[in-house]
């Protein structure tokens, strides 16, 4: 269901009790870790969901982005702390 890469979530973006990534989200978290404007980086619960489809979805926050993650069977919550919530979500963006 789920699948963890080490070493991922280490140093100063990530913090909190989630440290389970999706393997949809795992290249998503990549490219928020590499970036500079991203301060931090808030990993959220994880549901099962009904569906075949993969998909990227980011919404703007006061804090910066909210970042939706669906893959075939669950859907995860990424929140992305930025002063350029524009700017990250066409990295996102490209990613898809």
């Amino acid at each position: 269901m789920a699948d963890k890469t080490r070493g991922l979530l280490k140093g100063p973006k990530f913090n909190g009790r989630h440290t389970t990534l999706i393997a949809a989200a795992i290249p998503v978290v990549e490219r928020l870790r590499d970036d500079p404007r991203v301060t931090k980086i808030v990993i959220g619960v994880i549901t099962s969901r009904r569906g075949k489809t993969t998909a990227i979805k980011a919404q703007p926050i006061d804090a910066g982005l909210r970042i939706t993650v669906a893959a075939p069977r669950n859907v995860q919550e990424l929140y992305a702390y930025t002063h350029d919530p524009e700017g990250v979500k066409a990295i996102i963006s490209a990613e898809e």
